[in-house]
């Protein structure tokens, strides 16, 4: 007995030990098998429980859809049929049964998204989006049969309905499914990249530029190979001419999708942010930018964050390849432009921003008509053909400007000195008819005039320190004082004040003067561009750091909302539009006042050039395409600019040649 009870128990230990137990692959097919059962059980309850209120909401939706249409004799009287009166008023009844309506498919697509698509927010939309698809579908196909019924048979009705409708349900209830998984699988994700540079993220499908999608090679992970209707094309039916252009053309779009969605000024901080975390953490994108980056701001702020970073460790071919091209962009030669043919006229070539006006041109490829008063002006050497004019304000002014422009034919002009603007103004016809373009300012006296100026900003309720032109207002303003003249250029005659005393004597002594509190803070200079519909284009912010005869020789540009919300303010208030600089002080409260607006290019212009601003060229844009619509232009924060001589060498014998004589050989 003992030995039968040991043997039994050795056969149940053995088959014990045979069993294993359920893996995760059995519990999740379990899982599934219950979800499809409880899907299976919805669908079915669902159905018994709405479907005579799906029959009659959608008998009741088509027959107000037929009245719209103006048809008679189709009636849902009865609730949940149709009573159609055909051609020869034969009366028939159709049954709006259950498998007509859309409570079955609608069952179905929500069945799928309860299941496999729970997990996921944009499920619920994309549900809706479905089933209201679904909804206008069916009712094209239920008012199509009705009116085949009406105005061809009754058989018409039934042979639509249970044939043609029957394809155009399968095809309304597919097209719903898709739009679903259409909606609800779409998921923006923010690429990442894991230490050694491979993406650990999908890219967004929403970003304009995909990514390069630069991956390090991995020994074990092996793919099977996968038919790439794409690169069957290019290798086998596209010449190969065409095929390397067109794959030219799309690489020099491609930057990787971390960087290339964003905007110049955007991209190179995020170059300098991501080298800064260190080259081996994010060398694949870095490699994107070196290998496809196209703009020049943005390859400066990468190859100078690479070399700031020589301490770093070699840590692998990729890193040796980012210091090997950034040493190269570091050293390559000048960029020469390419010429473009076009000769452009620059009055007040003598004055700072003629000078950096006439640089940013040339830069460009643009040959340089330089016209100032002064026959010893810089710029007169500086540009392939020169000339001297009489001053703006004395007579045969427009005569020699004239003779200028008709010997030289500029394609466009460029004015630098805002008080030209009175003359050059009825001249512009004269202008048009020579072929060459303006863009001048309509309402430059309101900025000129600073009488004008402090009332505009008055009315508008732009910030404006208190202002008095006479000697009654002036008792009012609260001091200190600042007395210049109404119409000033630069620094002249300007009178700062601290005791009350001196102040009427400074009022005598200043010609036309008006009188201002003078304000605290940090004093900035905005450059900005405005298109011909009043867009600001530009603006780009820089505090005014030195001074020198009222030019900045030291500065540091910077990014402000606040600051670009006031200057886009005052320049709407005086209605200007073209080349602006707008000058004005930041409180310690942040608080931003105007003082003025200068209509023209600034004394300061170079610093807004070198931060990657070129509204030198934007604006001759304009001139020349007046239609256009001109790009916002970024700017690069933080850069700051300390200025020095520069000395142009020329025979004391040579002078510049006066209106209508021989151009001038440029200065070597």
């Amino acid at each position: 007995m003992s030995t039968l009870i040991a043997a039994r128990l050795d056969r149940t230990l053995h088959r014990a030990a045979g069993r294993r137990p359920a893996g995760a692959t059995v519990r999740r097919l379990r899982l599934v098998m219950i979800e499809l059962a409880g899907a299976v059980a919805g669908c079915v309850a669902g159905y018994l429980l709405l479907v005579d209120h799906a029959r009659r909401f959608e008998v009741a939706l088509a027959a107000e859809l037929v009245d719209l249409l103006g048809v008679d004799r189709i009636s849902g009287v009865l609730g949940d049929s149709f009573v159609v009166f055909g051609p020869r008023m034969e009366p028939v009844v159709a049954e709006m049964t259950g498998s007509c309506t859309i409570l079955s498919s609608v069952l179905a697509l929500a069945a799928l998204a309860c299941v496999a698509l729970r997990q996921r927010p944009q499920a619920l939309p994309g549900l809706l989006a479905a089933s209201t698809f679904v909804l206008a579908a069916n009712q094209v196909r239920l008012v199509l049969s009705l009116l085949a019924g009406r105005y061809l048979a009754v058989d018409a009705l039934v042979f639509f309905h249970d044939w043609i409708g029957a394809a155009i349900n399968f095809a309304y209830t597919l097209f719903g499914l898709l739009i679903m998984i259409g909606l609800t699988m779409y998921d923006a994700q923010r690429a990442e990249q894991d230490r050694s540079g491979r993406h650990t993220a999908d890219r967004p499908a929403a970003w304009a530029q995909p990514g390069l999608g630069h991956r390090v090679p991995v020994e074990a992970e092996t793919r099977a190979p996968r038919v790439r209707v794409a690169a069957f094309v290019h290798r086998r039916v596209l010449p190969e001419a065409l095929s390397r252009r067109l794959a030219r053309r799309r690489e020099q779009r491609r930057v990787d999708y971390r960087v290339g969605h964003e905007n110049p000024q955007r991209r190179a901080e995020i170059v300098r942010r991501l080298a800064a975390k260190g080259l081996a953490v994010h060398t694949a994108t870095l490699l994107a930018v070196a290998s496809y980056e196209t703009d020049p701001m943005v390859l400066d702020a990468l190859a100078d964050a690479i070399a700031e970073r020589q301490w770093e460790p070699l840590h692998s071919a990729d890193v040796v390849a980012l210091r090997l091209w950034a040493r190269a962009w570091l050293m390559r030669a000048p960029h020469r432009p390419r010429p473009t043919g076009r000769l452009i006229a620059v009055t007040g070539a003598g004055g700072p921003a003629g000078v950096a006006v006439i640089h940013a041109l040339q830069a460009a490829g643009e040959q340089v008509l330089a016209l100032d008063a002064n026959p010893d002006a810089v710029g007169l050497r500086l540009a392939a053909r020169a000339a001297v004019l009489p001053r703006a304000d004395r007579p045969g002014y427009a005569d020699a400007l004239l003779a200028v422009i008709a010997e030289h034919r500029p394609a466009a002009l460029v004015c630098t000195v805002a008080e030209e603007y009175a003359a050059l103004t009825p001249l512009t016809g004269a202008l048009a008819g020579l072929g060459v373009r303006t863009w001048l300012p309509e309402h430059a006296d309101l900025c000129l005039d600073k009488v004008a100026f402090a009332t505009t900003l008055h009315a508008a309720g732009v910030p404006h320190p208190v202002t008095a032109w006479t000697a009654e207002g002036a008792r009012r303003v609260p001091g200190p004082w600042v007395v210049k003249p109404a119409r000033g250029r630069g620094s002249r005659d300007v009178v700062l004040v601290d005791d009350p005393g001196e102040l009427a004597h400074a009022l005598a002594t200043v010609p036309g003067a008006i009188v201002q509190t003078r304000l605290s803070g940090r004093e900035f200079t905005a450059d900005a561009l405005v298109d011909r519909d009043g867009t600001m284009v530009a603006c780009v912010p820089r505090w005014r750091e030195e001074t020198r005869g009222g030019i900045s020789v030291r500065g540091t540009t910077f990014a402000s909302p606040a600051v670009t919300e006031v200057v886009a303010a005052t320049l709407r208030a005086v209605r200007h539009t073209g080349p602006a600089n707008v000058q004005g002080f930041v409180a310690d409260t942040g608080e931003v006042t105007i003082v003025e607006v200068n209509p023209r290019f600034s004394g300061g212009l170079p610093l807004t050039l070198a931060a990657g601003a070129d509204v030198v060229n934007t604006y001759v844009r304009g001139i020349l395409e007046p239609e256009a619509k001109l790009p916002s232009l970024g700017f690069r924060d933080g850069l700051r600019m300390t200025r020095h001589f520069a000395e142009v060498f020329y025979p004391a014998t040579e002078t510049a040649a006066p209106a209508g004589a021989p151009e001038l050989e440029p200065a070597r």
